[in-house]
């Protein structure tokens, strides 16, 4: 059962241990300790450190989709917010006729704004079932819309931050105004009673205290089981390398929007138990400055360890404490500073990171040289494939979904491209094929055709006689077998090399199937099959950041083997390497394209690389194949020498 498996794990077990500790002390000296006493905890510091959970519980959420997917939301606060003001809204109606206005129905402040009868949004809150489904469905729904536009228009980065911070701002005006219903500028409070408690009673403060403890060990075990999963590597995948995750076939905004959905709920429920405990929700929590506050919580306490996440909250929010009781006007000066500090001294917010990183160090310069073996296995293969891309449109055709505009450089790569009369040549054959092109002729803008990348204008480009290429995204191009090397190697460099592998294999690519994964022996008999090809197998713990430029391009070309693609695109592999991994890479694709498992097709400037992998070599000139054939025969044709070399009259 994948819930189960962070209780294998030596840090959630710490963890787990410290956090039940802590709240049977605190119970212990709450309860059994005499009031004079000094070691007595008093209602009141009990409820301080169960709104210091509450916000640790905040804390993990915005870890979970910050620290492992690589969003920077500024909005979780708007999550926190409407779980909320989902309790809120049931606290209220629990006080009945026992208002001031004694209306048993309309709270308060609706019966002084002279409200004649209850919103419809506000029925069902008297129940409180009702009441815990809106918790998490409130901030839930809000976060998959919100998500499903952002992630399907591949909003990221900055932008993605400052959409979700005009989100909270939004909301914010929003709760102000007294027309929407929730009180206005002082929100709801004179909150009296939960499931029948009296929420002013000693006992029941120290219950809400033990819930949100509870809760806080429930959330950081479903985070940590998450991130445990291969869903949780796939969410690393995509934040550290995106466009690789969806070249291996992954929907990555679908595993974007899930992760967000899941922390926007954890961040709702952290809302509902804050309430009861503070006595009050207004507009100040939707602010922009609370959500940026978080973020702060997260990063002094060591994103991407979900452990740190809470440290951090409960060290800022008590040093929040006793600063604001010594000068209460300099704490956000106190926050700006912090703020400046963890950013300039701290960039990667994890102190914990720091302090593996001289051994990550020493690991790379002592790694082992990887050897690629003289024979290679057999990868298996599929039925016979070919890509076939005519027509006068050439690769530059038709209309390929949620594939990014093209920049002006690309286009005019693309108008190149469009006079191609035989674009691409036939690759029924299993083999290694060539293809030289002077520099900015389109080479590339081929490729990101091929795979989806780059929507172009007109034409058609066709895998085989049945797969229009043009009317699928990268993840289904990847799922025909096209699979794609780049020309700067892009491995996921905080996973191991093994994990790199285990993420591109091929398998079913969803997330229900991929959160519950296992790795069984079959996978990683593969896996070391694999690793064997392309001479890293004594490197198969080590981070993929380690390795050096022909590793990671050896690593991304194994990442491809996985797949067992039907088609191999390499752009440019030995760019940048030593002249011993130029030999080595030479091996591993003539050993590839000599088990006729798959057609790989290179392109590359070194000529001399190029003599030494190429069967066929294919030279194309404004748009179409000026030559074909043998590497010698292609480099005695005079209509390559004149393209390239210019005639003795031009020279003259």
């Amino acid at each position: 059962m994948w819930l189960t498996r962070p209780f294998r794990e030596r840090a959630t077990r710490l963890f787990l241990g410290i956090l039940l500790a802590a709240l049977a002390l605190v119970t212990l000296l709450n309860l059994a300790v005499p009031a004079d006493h000094p070691l007595h905890v008093s209602t009141y510091t009990v409820t301080l450190l169960g709104k210091y959970l509450s916000y640790a519980l905040l804390a993990v959420a915005v870890d979970l989709v910050w620290g492992y997917l690589g969003i920077l939301s500024l909005g979780h606060g708007a999550f926190f917010a409407l779980g909320g003001y989902a309790m809120g809204m049931y606290l209220m109606r629990q006080i009945g006729d026992r208002g001031t206005y004694g209306d048993p129905v309309l709270p308060d402040f609706m019966v002084f704004l002279d409200w004649d009868s209850l919103p419809w949004y506000w029925l069902g809150f008297d129940m409180p079932w009702f009441a815990f489904l809106m918790v998490f469905l409130a901030p839930g729904l809000l976060a998959l819309v919100f998500g499903f536009l952002a992630f399907r228009s591949r909003v990221t980065g900055v932008y993605l931050s400052i959409i979700t911070q005009a989100m909270t701002f939004a909301l914010m005006l929003a709760f102000f105004r007294n027309e929407m219903g929730f009180g206005g500028n002082n929100g709801l409070t004179d909150f009296r009673e939960l499931l029948g408690f009296d929420l002013r009673s000693d006992a029941t403060r120290l219950g809400l205290f033990l819930a949100t403890g509870v809760a806080l060990a429930l959330g950081y075990v479903l985070c940590r089981a998450i991130v445990a999963s291969k869903l949780g590597r796939v969410s690393v995948a995509c934040r550290d390398a995106e466009a690789r995750a969806r070249f291996l076939g992954y929907r990555v905004e679908r595993f974007q929007l899930f992760v967000f959905v899941v922390s926007a709920m954890l961040a709702g429920l952290a809302g509902a138990l804050y309430v009861p405990q503070v006595g009050i929700i207004n507009p100040s929590e939707f602010s922009p400055i609370f959500s940026i506050e978080v973020v702060l919580w997260v990063a002094l306490g060591g994103r991407a360890t979900l452990y740190g996440a809470v440290i951090g909250a409960l060290l800022v929010n008590y040093a929040k404490t006793v600063f604001t009781g010594v000068m209460p006007d300099a704490w956000l000066f106190a926050l700006g500073g912090m703020f400046v500090l963890v950013t300039v001294f701290l960039p990667r917010a994890s102190p914990a990171c720091c302090a593996c990183a001289p051994g990550v160090v020493l690991e790379h310069h002592n790694r082992p040289q990887g050897r690629l073996p003289h024979e290679f296995p057999a990868i298996p293969g599929r039925s016979r494939s070919r890509l076939r891309l005519p027509g006068a449109g050439g690769v530059a055709g038709g209309r390929a979904p949620r594939a990014h505009p093209l920049s002006g450089r690309r286009q005019r790569q693309l108008r190149r491209l469009q006079g191609h009369r035989c674009s691409q040549p036939d690759h029924r054959r299993r083999r290694a094929a060539l293809h030289h092109r002077s520099q900015r002729a389109g080479k590339t803008t081929m490729m990101d055709i091929i795979t989806g990348k780059t929507r172009p204008d007109t034409g058609s480009a066709w895998f085989g006689s049945r797969h229009d290429l043009l009317t699928m995204n990268e993840p289904e191009i990847a799922s025909l077998g096209i699979g794609r090397k780049f020309q700067k190697p892009t491995v996921f460099e905080a996973l191991t090399v093994f994990e790199n592998l285990e993420l591109a294999m091929a398998a079913d690519k969803r997330i229900l199937p991929t959160l519950t994964a296992r790795l069984t022996r079959e996978v990683c008999e593969r896996i070391e099959e694999v690793l064997a090809t392309i001479g890293l197998i004594e490197l198969r713990h080590a981070p993929a950041g380690i390795l050096s430029h022909g590793q990671k391009q050896w690593l991304e070309i194994g990442m491809l083997l996985m797949q067992r693609p039907r088609l191999l695109l390499v752009d440019e592999p030995v760019a940048g390497m030593t002249e011993q991994e130029m030999e080595r890479t030479a091996e591993l694709l003539t050993g590839l394209a000599g088990k006729g498992k798959q057609s790989v097709v290179v392109v590359e400037h070194d000529m001399g690389f190029v003599r030494s992998i190429a069967r066929t070599v294919t030279v194309l000139h404004q748009g179409s194949v000026l030559a074909e054939g043998s590497m010698d025969r292609v480099a005695s044709d005079p209509k390559v020498v004149e393209v390239y070399l210019g005639t003795e009259e031009e020279v003259a």
